[in-house]
């Protein structure tokens, strides 16, 4: 009698699990875009007045804050709107409930370009967004003390303990781990053209159905397979 073919079998079986959990996230990510585009199409504003109300906050919700701004400033660089390369304005913020994060003011050509603002009370809406991340990250990048920084990427611990060091002398702080982008009608900020992700939850729903697919004939394979295998002479 043949052996089982236990190699074989094992690798296939690696595939197709492989295969199957991406069908899986793809029909996930299918249904975080779903309710992303739902609250979205509500036009809800939150008003988080604390760590637990941003971290019950997602990516493109909106939200409105109140409090003024700090002087410290991140233009971070190999930001690309409308074909032309330059900055997106991160300036640290601070709302009445004591909580510091940055806002993304939007977009500016050129690092000497005017971007200070008064520390005076002031009323933002904005979208919640994750913390940026760089597409490439070349070498390590250190921050220096001054106020206004060029920066090829923002490392998030690197960042905030930094944000600490700055604003919560002598007393620990808050610092969020989302930052907010400013609303094209909001005031003080720069050019904003903030997009929704561009893959619809119908696009995620078609590439589950083909990974799903691609499953079921990895799966008849290996019956074939092993139907072929015990049906020949020893």
């Amino acid at each position: 009698m043949k052996r089982f073919p236990w190699l074989f079998t094992l690798l296939w079986l690696l595939i197709l699990v492989v295969m199957l959990s991406a069908g899986f996230w793809q029909l996930n990510r299918a249904e975080e875009k779903r309710l992303m585009a739902k609250r979205m199409s509500a036009g809800q504003t939150a008003v988080p007045t604390s760590a637990k109300d941003w971290a019950q906050l997602q990516a493109f919700d909106q939200v409105m804050i109140t409090g003024h701004f700090q002087p410290q400033q991140f233009l971070l660089s190999n930001q690309i709107v409308d074909g032309q390369v330059g900055f997106f304005v991160f300036t640290a913020f601070t709302t009445v409930n004591q909580l510091h994060l940055l806002v993304n003011r939007g977009w500016v050509a050129t690092a000497d370009a005017e971007i200070q603002v008064t520390d005076h009370e002031v009323q933002l809406t904005g979208l919640v967004a994750d913390w940026p991340r760089p597409g490439i990250q070349l070498g390590e990048q250190i921050l220096t003390e001054q106020q206004q920084q060029v920066v090829t990427y923002l490392p998030p611990d690197l960042t905030r303990q930094w944000l600490q060091d700055q604003l919560c002398q002598p007393a620990a702080c808050e610092v969020l781990s989302q930052v907010m982008k400013l609303s094209p009608e909001a005031p003080l900020g720069f050019v904003r053209k903030w997009q929704a992700p561009v893959m619809t939850p119908a696009k995620h729903q078609a590439y589950a159905v083909q990974w799903f697919s691609m499953s079921a004939v990895l799966l008849l394979v290996w019956l074939i397979f092993i139907r072929k295998h015990y049906a020949g002479k020893d």
